[in-house]
């Protein structure tokens, strides 16, 4: 028991139809004596009276501000203001806030850059994930300041996840091409090359055979390159079917 000797697993130990906070904090009566249990006539749990002289809610209406929590539950239990339906001004109302369980007081639940209404209005996000995506980049920073998409790890298609793009290649995670020089900055990476440097591009289908950057390579070449003994085996073979 406590110093009031109330229950606390029942929020109305007298059941008179005030809550025991109702009754110690706001209209003083004992919170153990029925028969003393001011009228409560929405059955919000807080009576008539502290309604129009203390909180300025409707006594006649449970949920006041009409956002899903009535009155009593917002004031003793939640926290929120019970004539507001959005306490945090975040574009989420009271009550949807409670059942997806971010924070009504709190506009920014998961601290990401994004404020929650925004995330579920506009985004798409997930409002208690600062990284929707999982790419290395939170929420806020790819909406405001790289312009991805926060619910496509690789926002330009280039094999890079746009965390390793913005903090580790240095390339652009909305270019999939970055240095223009015609190969993806993915696969210029798998092939060992420099992302940033076009004038090493050279797509997969022209590198010779073995060697990504042509170095020993097998080659079948018969033009001004080819050695010249190459060439004359060829039309040594040429004259000896022609007999």
């Amino acid at each position: 028991m406590n110093e009031h000797g109330t229950d606390p697993l029942d929020e109305d130990s007298d059941d008179g139809g005030i809550s025991d906070g109702a009754e110690v904090l706001v209209d003083g009566t004992d919170p153990l004596d029925q028969s003393d249990d001011l009228l409560d006539t929405d059955g919000d749990g807080l009576s008539d009276w502290s309604e129009e002289n203390v909180y300025g809610t409707d006594p006649t209406l449970a949920d006041t501000d009409s956002d899903g929590l009535n009155d009593g539950d917002e004031l003793l239990n939640v926290g929120t203001d019970p004539v507001d339906d959005d306490s945090d001004d975040d574009g989420l109302n009271d009550g949807d806030e409670v059942s997806a369980t971010t924070d009504p007081l709190n506009p920014d639940s998961d601290d990401d850059g994004l404020n929650d209404g925004d995330e579920v209005n506009t985004h798409q996000t997930d409002p208690l994930n600062p990284d929707s995506d999982a790419d290395g980049l939170i929420d806020g920073d790819e909406v405001n300041t790289h312009q991805t998409d926060p619910n496509d790890a690789d926002s330009d298609d280039d094999g890079l996840i746009d965390g390793d793009e913005v903090n580790t290649h240095q390339t652009d995670p909305n270019n999939a091409d970055t240095d223009g020089g015609g190969v993806p900055d993915g696969e210029e990476l798998q092939d060992g090359m420099d992302p940033l440097d076009p004038s090493d591009d050279v797509p997969e289908d022209e590198l010779p055979i073995g060697d990504p950057k042509g170095g020993g390579g097998l080659s079948c070449a018969t033009g001004p390159q080819a050695p010249a003994w190459g060439l004359a085996a060829l039309i040594a073979l040429a004259l000896r079917r022609r007999r």
